[in-house]
């Protein structure tokens, strides 16, 4: 009796973590999807650019403004946070601006302000971090699907 209990305990265990692995790759493949079709060939495109940060997760911030430096080389893109609430993690930075660089495909830098704090990425930073060109991001949703699974695991 004990053993059937044992049993049925670890096949119950083994069936939730199958579903939960299963439900976060599902949810993976519908963010790169998602990111892959919003993907922007210019940084100067503005509404494209604001629906790309919304779709990274940055968009969780209430309120903040962009700024797209076009003017010359390098390009950017300034997001200024609005409010300041004291928790201002870089690391909770990264996986966005690494996305929005790999994304955009004219964009060499990303960088968020809050009035006090910076955070600034380049894409030859971006790129150290995930081992390979952040552009090729923006080539391939198989990429894209990879290097999410990568940032988020971390």
């Amino acid at each position: 009796m004990k053993r059937v209990a044992i049993s049925l305990m670890c096949m119950i265990v083994l069936l939730f973590g199958a579903t939960g692995c299963s439900q976060l790759a599902q949810e993976v493949k519908q963010t790169a999807d998602d990111l892959y079709a919003a993907k922007v060939e210019f940084v100067g495109d503005n509404a494209a650019v604001h629906a790309l940060i919304e779709k990274t997760g940055l968009g969780k911030i209430k309120e903040y403004t962009i700024q797209l430096e076009t003017s010359q080389e390098p390009y950017g893109l300034i997001i200024n946070i609005a409010q300041k609430d004291g928790s201002f993690d870089e690391s909770d930075f990264v996986p966005s601006a690494i996305e929005l660089l790999g994304l955009i495909k004219n964009l060499d830098y990303v960088e968020v302000n809050n009035g006090d704090e910076q955070f600034k990425m380049t894409t030859e930073e971006a790129s150290a971090l995930i081992d390979e060109n952040v552009k090729n991001l923006g080539e391939s949703k198989d990429k894209l699907k990879s290097i999410i699974e990568e940032i988020t695991n971390k």
